[in-house]
């Protein structure tokens, strides 16, 4: 199966902070929006944009390659994050990002991520039979 992510194809959502997607080792109480929380949540608007855009059938995905992202900035619990993703480029299956993510006063986070789009079913397959290997 042919996909083709167009570099500029871009996607935009926004997200409030949770208490879930904070550090525990600041301060007591609620504290910031963790590096890994924002990153999951880089990862998951490039996702979005791939199953929208590109590959809507079901029977096929994308996982996350590699994640080259600098956060910049504190976030309280409360406020709403604008995440932003655009193609950079692509070469078959792989695509590159350019990500951001801002609150309503600054930049908090940006860099690069890469995705690779996976068939489902025999990712499945292949997930399993290392499942096997190493429980054996």
């Amino acid at each position: 199966m042919d996909f083709v992510a167009k570099p500029g194809m871009s996607k935009e959502r926004k997200i409030t902070v949770s208490s879930n997607q904070t550090t525990s080792f600041l301060w007591e109480g609620e504290n910031v929006l963790s590096t890994p929380s924002m990153i999951a949540e880089m990862e998951e608007t490039c996702r979005i944009l791939l199953k929208e855009q590109v590959i809507p059938d079901p029977e096929w995905d994308s996982v996350g390659t590699i994640v080259d992202i600098k956060h910049l900035a504190a976030t309280p619990v409360g406020a709403v994050v604008s995440l932003s993703a655009r193609v950079a480029s692509s070469d078959g299956r792989r695509v590159i990002f350019e990500v951001e993510a801002r609150d309503k006063l600054e930049k908090i986070g940006s860099g690069r991520h890469e995705r690779f789009i996976i068939n489902v079913p025999r990712f499945r397959a292949k997930f399993d039979e290392k499942l096997q290997r190493l429980s054996a």
